[in-house]
C-alpha cells in the first residue's frame, strides 16, 4: 500500500519566499515544522492508503481527465491559520481558484469515488500550507503577521500539470515522490 494524494506543486515566487522568511522570523524560537519551499503543493484529494491497483487506476484516469481542461489560474493571496490563534495548528496562504480547477475537482472527486476512494464532505477550501505548529508562545508575533499579511496578493500562476504524489512518511518529514504527472490542455512545457 502507498500513501497517496493528488496535488498541485507550486513554484513560489518572491513576494511567497518573502513572507516565508519574514514569518520563520518573526516566528523563531516557536514548535513549528516549516515545509520546505520545493515541496509546496496544494492538494486537491488526499487519498491514504492506496493498492496497487488503485494506484494504477487513479494514474490512468487522471491521464484521460486532466488534457481535457484548460490550464487553470490561480491566485495566491492572504495568510491564515487551521484553528485559532489560541491554538494555531497549520499556517497557510489562501488561494482564490478559477471555475475550470473548481470543475475538475467535482470530476476528481466522483471519479475517485467510483474507484472506491472515501471523498471529503466538506467545501474545498485550496490553501499552501507553510508550516505546522506544534506549539506557540508568542501569539502577538503571529497576530502582527497575519494582519500584515491579511488581504496579501502574493502571485498569479497558470497551472502547466497536476501531480499524484506518494507521501513516504519519516521521522524528518514527509518525502513527496511523484507517481505520475499530467499537462492541462494547451500548456506550454
Amino acid at each position: 500500500m502507498k500513501r497517496t494524494f493528488i496535488a498541485i506543486k507550486t513554484n513560489p515566487g518572491e513576494k511567497i519566499r518573502d513572507c516565508i522568511f519574514h514569518s520563520k522570523t518573526c516566528l523563531k524560537g516557536e514548535r513549528i515544522k516549516w515545509v520546505s519551499t520545493v515541496q509546496l503543493h496544494f492538494t486537491l484529494a488526499f487519498l491514504g492508503d492506496t493498492s496497487p491497483d488503485q494506484v494504477n487506476l487513479t494514474g490512468e484516469m487522471l491521464k484521460r481527465i486532466v488534457p481535457a481542461y484548460d490550464a487553470p489560474l490561480v491566485q495566491y493571496r492572504g495568510l491564515g491559520l487551521f484553528r485559532s490563534i489560541r491554538d494555531p495548528r497549520v499556517l497557510w496562504i489562501g488561494l482564490d481558484i478559477d471555475p475550470v480547477l473548481r470543475k475538475l475537482k467535482a470530476e476528481l472527486d466522483r471519479e475517485l469515488k467510483n474507484l472506491g476512494f472515501r471523498i471529503e464532505r466538506r467545501d474545498f477550501s485550496p490553501h499552501l500550507t507553510l508550516a505546522r505548529i506544534k506549539s506557540m508562545q508568542n501569539k502577538e508575533a503571529m497576530k502582527d503577521l497575519l494582519h500584515a499579511y491579511r488581504d496579501y496578493h502574493f502571485q498569479e500562476s497558470t497551472i502547466r500539470q497536476l501531480v499524484y504524489y506518494e507521501s513516504v512518511l519519516r521521522r524528518e518529514g514527509p518525502i513527496y515522490k511523484v507517481i505520475k504527472s499530467v499537462r492541462f490542455k494547451y500548456a506550454s512545457p
